[in-house]
């Protein structure tokens, strides 16, 4: 009979904790790891595919391919300027570009541990810097496709480099 009783008083406690569990892992401080980045010329969202490694600018349409969050960082000396690994929410790979021309490809790849420096940016002042401190995030003359060029080219509209970034 104790036992019966028992039972009937922990199964609603172990379910009840259950609950606040899972209501804590939902709460806005778990959520406010991820951001999503807006373009300021065109309004579209920064978007990692989540079956291959292409970038583009597309909707803001909140799919798994808008978020992002902060991986791995290095501080640069002397600057003192954060860089980090921006990583895909629904790959977990790193946006990535080689730096090696006035117009770069970005793309999504494995995060390298050794902290490659064409996978380290830096979001301060609403933009998407890279490490070499040469060359930001831009979207395309179309708004489609993004790449990684010095900041202000000739022709090309400011707002195309700036980025707005809100947590999720």
């Amino acid at each position: 009979m104790k036992s019966r009783k028992t039972l009937r008083l922990t199964l609603p406690m172990m379910f009840a904790a259950l609950m606040l569990t899972v209501a804590g892992s939902m709460s806005s401080a778990f959520a406010a790891t991820d951001w999503v980045y807006k373009n300021a010329y065109e309004g579209n969202c920064l978007t990692g595919s989540t079956a291959t490694s292409n970038v583009w600018s597309g909707p803001c349409d909140e799919s798994i391919g808008t978020y992002w969050f902060w991986g791995s960082s290095y501080t640069a000396y002397p600057s003192g300027i954060t860089y980090r690994q921006l990583r895909s929410s629904g790959t977990g790979k790193c946006l990535t570009t080689d730096d090696k021309s006035a117009t770069n490809a970005v793309w999504l790849s494995t995060c390298d541990s050794g902290l490659n420096p064409g996978q380290l940016w830096n979001g301060d002042y609403n933009e998407l810097s890279t490490y070499s401190g040469e060359n930001d995030l831009r979207t395309s003359a179309n708004g489609d496709a993004v790449y990684s060029t010095p900041w202000g080219q000739s022709g090309i509209e400011v707002g195309r480099w700036t980025w707005y970034g809100t947590h999720y």
